[in-house]
């Protein structure tokens, strides 16, 4: 059994503990149950069990339905950020933007931010298709997984790149598999779009295109599902004018 994290606690207890588990759950890329909390964070099952059905009962932590007994970040969490994410007035003007975009390429589109090494899923819109994608609100991947985190790892500098693989993936910059990931995020950076194929979840393709600052710094993706193992070099270019050319807009309305 894993004994509890060293790191700094307050007198409140019960706090620290659903901090931990939040932070725990935000920065996995996928539901956990709570014997893998409970190893992950070192706090006792009993805690673990009082602890996550506080957050369910608050909404702050949900029960994932594709994995059994397992959690994910919760709704409200999402309500909270998108207030404080409206400040800068990211998802208001994405609505109108992604409606448009989804009916003309008949998609899911998705709004995507980046945590640290991790991309999020903020808020989608539902094409007319009806696919169940398991790319929820609240689902996290890794930059190098996801069409999204991929454009906005190739919108930074190289620099950025090798720290991330290195950090991430714990790869030196002579290894193999870096120069393909470094020639992938320099193709996607030259093209102004990314692809992901099969990933994070099998039977889905994605297309990201990013949302810059007024300093041409990644700030988020607009992406698009597509119901493919595999995303064609001559599909990707089709849908990327519209979803490219949806994200300038999104990045014009940035402050």
């Amino acid at each position: 059994m894993n004994s509890e994290r060293t790191s700094e606690k307050t007198k409140a207890p019960a706090v620290d503990h659903s901090v931990m588990i939040l932070d725990l759950l935000a920065a996995t890329s996928y539901p956990m149950t709570l014997s893998e909390i409970c190893d992950a964070t070192g706090i006792s099952p009993a805690t673990g069990h009082r602890v996550i059905n506080a957050l369910l009962h608050h909404q702050l932590v949900a029960q994932d339905p594709s994995r059994k007994k397992s959690y994910c970040i919760g709704s409200r969490i999402f309500q909270i950020s998108s207030t404080i994410y409206n400040k800068q007035s990211l998802i208001p003007y994405f609505y109108p933007i992604a409606e448009i975009l989804k009916n003309e390429i008949h998609k899911t589109i998705f709004l995507c931010v980046p945590i640290g090494n991790k991309v999020v899923v903020v808020t989608k819109i539902d094409g007319a298709s009806g696919a169940n994608f398991n790319l929820y609100v609240g689902k996290t991947m890794a930059l190098h997984e996801a069409a999204s985190g991929k454009i906005i790892l190739a919108m930074r500098d190289e620099d950025s790149w090798q720290g991330y693989l290195a950090d991430e993936l714990g790869l030196a910059p002579e290894n193999k598999g870096v120069k393909g990931v470094m020639a992938e995020l320099g193709r996607a950076h030259r093209l102004g779009y990314a692809t992901s194929n099969g990933a994070p979840e099998q039977g889905v393709s994605c297309i990201a295109a990013p949302v810059l600052n007024l300093r041409n710094e990644p700030i988020a993706a607009i992406s698009a599902a597509i119901s493919s193992d595999t995303l064609s070099p001559q599909e990707a270019r089709r849908y990327s004018k519209n979803l490219v050319q949806a994200a300038r807009q999104l990045s014009s309305r940035v402050v």
